[in-house]
């Protein structure tokens, strides 16, 4: 995949105008002094404005939790999408309209809460297992894996919650400056799916959560999508510690002796269609 050039960032950070992308999405400024100021929409309970935008430098900064950044960073946050969508998503702001600045509204669906914190790790690894799920279905390259491997029935994805890894969920989090943001990242490596690196375990790869009798997450599976690794990087990844099964009930009930399936490192993942067909990994 190209690389972006710096003088294309460079032409969106200075052409799209913040305060109109940020009135855009539904957010009341108002103006203080040279800047202007409004609530902040990623942490909960801010009642005084704590976000200022600095027309002069086009960026933005909230003094409670710390997101900052340029416009190309606005999208990232709100969007929850990758660097690369974001400057996509702002290209076609820019390009496609006599006016730069005018920038289409966001429907209320389309803006991510932040994650924050909870006292259950496993309700935290639910909220995760959603983004990911999410964020598959807007990855036109986890899609294509998917089809590839005949994994790509709608009632499956969904069924399952398929989800794709694609570092974005570092955007979905306070800044690691603030308490706040140490604290949900430090439950994260906790549970395993972030690294003391910063860095997300599943990166890059198809995520399958495991799912127990009782609703719950006992496992998570993730699986490389792409072909141009680094020597030793392994195509098969699951949370760390003692696994805790590897097979989603759902697809074990009513199957017959004789299913077709294939192993991961001694380990049988098996995907099942809702109705009856069996995909394996």
């Amino acid at each position: 995949m190209a690389r972006i050039p710096d003088s294309e960032i460079e032409r969106l950070r200075s052409t799209v105008n913040l305060v109109r992308l940020i009135e855009a999405d539904g957010l009341a400024l108002k103006k203080i002094g040279k800047d202007w100021a409004c609530a902040c929409p990623f942490h909960e309970g801010d009642h005084e404005p704590s976000l200022i935008v600095s027309p002069d430098k086009n960026l933005f900064h909230c003094f409670a939790c710390g997101a900052a950044g340029s416009p190309v960073d606005w999208v990232m946050r709100r969007r929850g999408v990758a660097f690369r969508r974001a400057v996509e998503l702002l290209r076609g702001m820019v390009d496609g309209e006599a006016v730069a600045v005018d920038v289409p509204k966001v429907a209320a669906s389309k803006i991510v809460a932040p994650l924050a914190a909870s006292e259950d790790d496993a309700t935290l690894l639910a909220e995760v297992i959603a983004h990911y799920h999410a964020t598959l279905k807007q990855s036109p390259e986890a899609l294509d894996y998917l089809a590839k491997r005949g994994l790509d029935h709608p009632e499956l994805i969904e069924h399952f919650q398929l989800g794709y890894a694609n570092r974005t969920l570092g955007y979905r989090l306070p800044m690691k400056q603030v308490k706040s943001g140490a604290a949900i990242r430090g439950q994260l490596q906790r549970i395993g799916v972030m690294r003391e690196s910063g860095h997300e375990h599943f990166a890059g790869s198809l995520v399958v959560p495991v799912v127990d009798a009782a609703g719950q997450i006992s496992e998570v599976y993730g699986r490389k999508i792409t072909s141009n690794l680094r020597v030793g990087t392994p195509l098969h990844l699951y949370l760390p510690g003692a696994h805790r099964g590897v097979f989603n009930e759902a697809g074990l009930i009513g199957q017959k002796i004789g299913v077709k399936s294939t192993y991961c490192h001694s380990r049988l993942v098996k995907l099942p269609f809702p109705h009856g067909q069996t995909a394996t990994h």
